[in-house]
């Protein structure tokens, strides 16, 4: 998973499922979804000046690995709704990985090792070889390096277990993991939170693997990060298109956080090409 990866072509995607236009919406970013009864989902844009964070080298020896909630190791592959490979931990916190790879000096350049797992039978989260997550703690994986992929990773994964997770695992993320104003976010608890027991009993709704990821804006204490998931087929184009959401991260106490206020995340952005953007899949 080291070698270089193509951007996405400028064309529109080709239809690969259509069980209904806005069947197919709501199961690619309900994970994304912040107001609304099944879908709410991210937008936010930020004028933060960048600066290029130093490259680094990941730690040759792994991690001690959290087997608290069951075992180590994998206990097969699956897919997930776009026919793309995801791991199955035998923990359902997930599986460490090694920290044996090297962090790209292209601040949009693909984590090390990069794999997506699902975790908790529900959300799927990716884990990477170079810049995190490295422990589960109360049964959250964390541990993000402090870089434009750690930012990444951390952002896709704290959203989808704030959302998509147990309660207990969910108020873990809520209370840790997230900077911002308290009633927004327990608001965004409170309309969003309902998402995960429908998914849970109809497979179309869950989320999938992210198809794209641009880190727009980057320091050592902020990151604007877009993410792209699809393809959707929204009425104004039935051939298909992307839904583009943007995550604000803020580095604070030793992590990096998810930024919640009322008007961040915000609703997405259908794109009809994500040229550009680094793909996270194969």
């Amino acid at each position: 998973m080291n070698a270089p990866r193509s951007v996405f072509p400028t064309t529109a995607p080709k239809p690969t499922s259509r069980k209904g236009v806005w069947l197919s919406v709501i199961a690619i970013i309900v994970v994304l979804a912040i107001a609304g009864v099944l879908v709410v989902v991210l937008n936010h844009s930020t004028t933060n000046p960048a600066t290029a964070p130093a490259t680094t080298t990941a730690p040759t020896t792994a991690p001690p690995t959290s087997t608290a909630t069951g075992g180590s190791g994998f206990t097969g592959t699956t897919v997930d709704k776009f026919n793309k490979p995801v791991q199955l931990p035998a923990n359902p916190a997930g599986e460490i990985l090694p920290q044996t790879g090297r962090t790209p000096a292209d601040e949009n350049g693909v984590p090390a090792g990069l794999m997506w797992q699902k975790l908790y039978d529900l959300p799927i989260v990716p884990f990477s070889t170079s810049d995190g997550p490295t422990e589960v703690k109360d049964g959250v994986a964390q541990g993000w390096a402090r870089t434009p992929q750690g930012a990444a990773l951390a952002g896709v994964s704290i959203l989808a277990l704030w959302l998509s997770a147990p309660d207990d695992v969910a108020a873990t993320v809520q209370r840790t993991l997230l900077s911002g104003e308290t009633a927004a976010i327990e608001q965004v608890a409170k309309t969003s939170r309902p998402v995960r027991k429908v998914a849970l009993t109809n497979p179309d709704l869950a989320a999938g693997t992210m198809q794209g990821v641009s880190v727009t804006n980057y320091s050592s204490t902020f990151a604007s990060v877009e993410i792209a998931s699809g393809p959707v087929y929204p009425d104004d184009n039935p051939s298909g298109g992307y839904s583009v959401s943007t995550l604000a991260m803020t580095w604070s106490d030793g992590t990096w956080k998810l930024i919640v206020t009322p008007t961040s995340p915000g609703r997405p952005e259908i794109r009809f090409a994500i040229a550009g953007m680094s793909p996270w899949t194969d």
